[in-house]
């Protein structure tokens, strides 16, 4: 009787198995179909083994959320800056007192050197003067315009014709491509790099002409170099003066200061801008990169008006 029952166990098991086998044969060759809001796809499962998924790099990734703020850093500026630019952009912001060194504000959720087009020209202006100032170019200097210089559109410039360098330094600054592509031909990118890294601005590279981006540059590079500007370092303060006098001559305002009076030195381009604000009893320095530059006329307004009340 046992061994009957025994026996009736194993057919049973046996035949589990079986069943259990041919069940799992369909489902390697089944096909799923995943539908989502609006589009669907089909997987078919086999024995195959799927491919990976390349996971990024975290810190290869910048976010938005992550402000850093520089230790010493007014924290009242610093918070009024955070709010301005909000969590949906990528910014760097640099505010310097040039009477009291130590009121300042560092504020930015990216690290990195981004690409510039107008805002070079804050450096290819001071490598000019710097060599004017060492007597390689003079107020008689004249540049001939050659076809790599020129920018397409532009007119005002004739290929083959040799224009004094005041001329194209005032066409430069009225937004002429052109002109800038031929004084930097003359100037030559590494002696701007040489003259930015004079001002303290070690991260800052121009490019070989001025096509989008014409170099790359931080927020904190801006400040450093404008305020290098401003205090004569690198360059005497008859020709720090004449720097800074060209940046008036920019045809459009940047925004970060078209909701400021007073004596405004200031360029920029889409997404970044650098300025030197004076006024009977404060001067101060502040630059921006972003991603975006919907915020920059009211952050400009919103250190201003902190200036004023703290200087």
């Amino acid at each position: 009787m046992k061994n009957k029952v025994l026996i009736g166990s194993l057919i049973a098991t046996l035949f589990s198995f079986m069943l259990y086998s041919a069940s799992l044969k369909r489902v390697q060759n089944s096909t799923i179909r995943v539908i989502g809001p609006k589009t669907s796809s089909t997987l078919k499962t086999n024995k195959k083994q799927l491919p990976k998924v390349k996971e990024p790099k975290v810190n290869s990734v910048e976010y938005t959320n992550h402000v850093k703020v520089d230790k010493g850093s007014q924290q009242d500026l610093t918070k009024q800056i955070k709010q301005v630019m909000g969590t949906s952009a990528s910014y760097q912001v640099s505010v310097q007192n040039l009477n009291k060194s130590s009121k300042y504000a560092r504020v930015a959720n990216s690290s990195k050197v981004h690409g510039v087009d107008d805002t070079m020209k804050l450096f290819l202006l001071a490598a000019i003067y710097h060599q004017e100032q060492k007597g390689k170019l003079t107020s008689k200097t004249a540049i001939k315009v050659k076809k790599s210089d020129r920018v397409k559109g532009e007119k005002m410039l004739k290929t083959g014709m040799a224009y004094g360098i005041a001329y194209l330094k005032r066409a430069m600054m009225r937004g002429d491509k052109t002109a800038a592509n031929a004084l930097l031909r003359r100037v030559k990118p590494s002696k701007v790099n040489s003259v930015a890294q004079k001002l303290g601005a070690t991260d800052t590279a121009i490019s070989q002409n001025f096509t989008s981006p014409a170099g790359k540059t931080s927020a904190d590079d801006l400040a450093k170099a404008m305020t290098g500007i401003y205090q004569g370092k690198g360059l005497n303060r008859q020709y720090a003066a004449m720097v800074l006098n060209s940046l008036r001559l920019v045809k459009t305002k940047p925004k970060l200061v078209q909701s400021i009076s007073g004596g405004v030195y200031a360029i920029g381009d889409n997404n970044s801008a650098a300025a030197i604000v004076q006024g009977k009893s404060y001067s101060y320095c502040m630059t921006v990169w972003s991603n975006r530059n919907d915020k920059f006329a009211k952050l400009g307004k919103t250190i201003d008006t902190w200036q004023k009340k703290h200087h």
